[in-house]
């Protein structure tokens, strides 16, 4: 019986739907010089354009930037209206360190239904960070601007890393706590019906 509960919880945790988070998207990483990277400040955003072949749940982004520490960066994700950034659908704030790498942020769970997007990095606060450019694997545009006002960047291959899982949303805690509890009750159930003296003739 015990053997069978395995099997049942095994089966049921198989078919709940749930999936590791992979990439979505990854340009590879950019150049460690600065000598032709673009300034993340106030008024001077960058924005690369995606397009999603299927439902997916962005579960991390990350970009290839560098900068002082402690430089404030907003991360998002805007629709896209005539292949330009219109309105932002999601957003995340992270601290920059000091050396060209990935920097970002893990824990997502924004949802986005299959289409073309723009992710957008933007300077909020504190030390200058940049983009460097020269990713091997390069979006199809970018652009750089402000809402309302954006400009093609030509030559300008940023870095950009998405995680996330395709076909729907990542499982919250309460679901998972919600199933092993419906199997504590079965098994409790099961276990009251085995102590149970057989009824007399």
């Amino acid at each position: 019986m015990k053997f069978a509960m395995a099997a049942c919880a095994a089966a049921l945790l198989a078919t709940s739907g749930v999936a590791q988070a992979a990439p979505i998207i990854d340009t590879g990483a950019g150049s460690m010089s600065i000598g032709s990277a673009m300034t993340l400040a106030d008024g001077r955003n960058l924005a690369g354009y995606i397009v999603l072949k299927n439902d997916v749940t962005i579960t991390g982004i990350r970009g290839w930037l560098g900068g002082n520490e402690g430089g404030l960066v907003v991360a998002g994700i805007y629709s896209d209206i005539d292949f330009t950034p219109a309105d932002q659908l999601y957003a995340t704030r992270f601290s920059t360190q000091d050396p060209v790498a990935w920097q970002g942020t893990d824990s997502l769970n924004w949802t986005l239904k299959a289409g073309s997007y723009w992710v957008v990095f933007k300077g909020a606060l504190g030390p200058d960070t940049y983009m460097p450019g020269g990713a091997p694997n390069p979006l199809v545009a970018y652009k750089r601007g402000t809402d309302g006002d954006w400009q093609s960047l030509r030559e300008q291959a940023l870095g950009v890393q998405i995680d996330g899982v395709t076909g729907g949303a990542v499982p919250e805690p309460a679901s998972w706590a919600m199933l092993i509890s419906g199997f504590g009750l079965a098994g409790g159930a099961i276990r009251a019906r085995r102590k149970r003296p057989a009824a007399l003739a």
